[in-house]
């Protein structure tokens, strides 16, 4: 009987965004005849309890932290080179920028033979001084000079990448792609939302949704922004609820607050298995400042919402880069208020859209054609 081949997928933050999602995709899909798969995170989230429910064995570092401190970093480093000598895996595929250079420069001290790093988005673009930023992109590039290959999701991450130095050839391009998956229709959404934030944000209004960690990065102070911009007979019809949290809540609310837009933007938290909503929208945003390829913007095609997003990472890869009124520069406040106008007007156009965005989601990002490229990286 042939021997196993041992696969180490590492994830910085064991919560359940991106690169969690992709991670518990893959580590529940391989072949189990084939492989032994065993994933190390840091943190305590909810990724954690998905995986051992699949029957996916885990590691903990329990030092391993995003943000950045030298005697966490010194002790989650030693611990992860210890646990790759014990285990010994044949191939280990890092996640997010933090494990991939501690993961990367472990590997390779412990002589694991295969060694793939996942950028879910350059940590690079992320707004910060001028200074963090050239560290963190000598981070990024001694990442994938130690990695035997690097899988960027999107092709603006491919042109980037390709131009750090001697490594140009080191990249496979392979998109995020998500299942076939059941979702509410309209009115079983909406009656969930509707318990869950205590009041009712559908009858009579057009409903915009977002699901997204509140962080910085995803620019939902723009959203905000922009509903504000309305026209106020537009504000009467529209309502905003964004599905998720994180630390910019407080800011948040209190520009909900400021704007006088309280029982018009709705933020009720985080919600397990939240794409199960989506069709209670009628229009979907997402006003990143920086993304990889976000699953939420195939989900939100795969249900078929019109999107209104701006043009920062994949994005364009999902909704396409041609001249839009609906794909917009980030940062931008007025042109998703103009973007928001035209769907809330404009029902012809809403219906145009949620055919174009759909069809493009199940021709090119399914699960299977994802799985399949990612195996010939691991040289199945």
């Amino acid at each position: 009987m042939a021997k196993k081949i041992k696969i180490m997928y590492a994830v910085t933050k064991s919560v359940f965004g991106g690169a969690g999602k992709y991670v518990l995709e893959l580590a529940t899909s391989l072949p189990k005849d084939k492989y032994e798969v065993v994933v190390l995170f840091g943190g305590a989230g909810i990724l954690i309890d998905k995986l051992k429910k699949e029957g996916v064995r885990t590691i903990s570092v329990p030092s391993l932290e995003k943000a950045i401190d030298l005697e966490n970093d010194i002790n989650s480093f030693n611990e992860i080179l210890e646990i790759f000598r014990k285990e010994k895996p044949d191939i280990v595929h890092l996640n997010s920028s933090k494990i991939g250079g501690m993961g990367a420069l472990a590997a390779r001290i412990s002589g694991v033979p295969k060694i793939i790093f996942t950028a879910h988005g350059w940590p690079f673009n992320e707004n910060r001084n001028v200074f963090s930023k050239v560290a963190i992109w000598l981070a990024s590039w001694i990442t994938v000079l130690l990695s035997t290959k690097t899988i960027v999701i999107d092709e603006h991450d491919l042109r980037q990448g390709k131009r750090l130095p001697f490594c140009r050839h080191k990249y496979s391009l392979i998109h995020n792609g998500i299942k076939a998956f059941e979702y509410f229709e309209k009115d079983a959404a909406r009656d969930y939302l509707v318990q869950k934030i205590g009041t009712d944000p559908f009858e009579g209004r057009i409903s915009i949704g977002t699901i997204a960690e509140l962080t910085e990065n995803k620019g939902i102070n723009y959203g905000i922004e922009a509903i504000s911009m309305l026209a106020p007979a537009l504000k009467k019809k529209i309502s905003y609820t964004v599905i998720g949290e994180g630390d910019s809540r407080e800011k948040l609310e209190k520009l909900i607050e400021e704007k006088g837009l309280k029982g018009k933007i709705f933020l009720p938290g985080f919600m397990d298995n939240a794409k199960q909503y989506l069709a209670a929208f009628d229009i979907f945003m997402l006003p990143s400042l920086k993304e990889g390829l976000p699953y939420v913007l195939l989900e939100a095609g795969y249900v078929g919402l019109p999107i209104i997003t701006t043009k920062v990472g994949g994005i364009p890869d999902i909704v396409g880069d041609e001249k839009t009124d609906f794909l917009v520069r980030s940062k931008r406040a007025d042109a998703l208020a103009r973007a928001m106008t035209e769907l809330i007007v404009n029902k012809k156009v809403r219906t145009a859209l949620r055919k174009k965005i759909k069809d493009n989601v199940v021709a090119r990002f399914n699960f299977e054609l994802m799985r399949e490229k990612t195996l010939k990286v691991y040289g199945a």
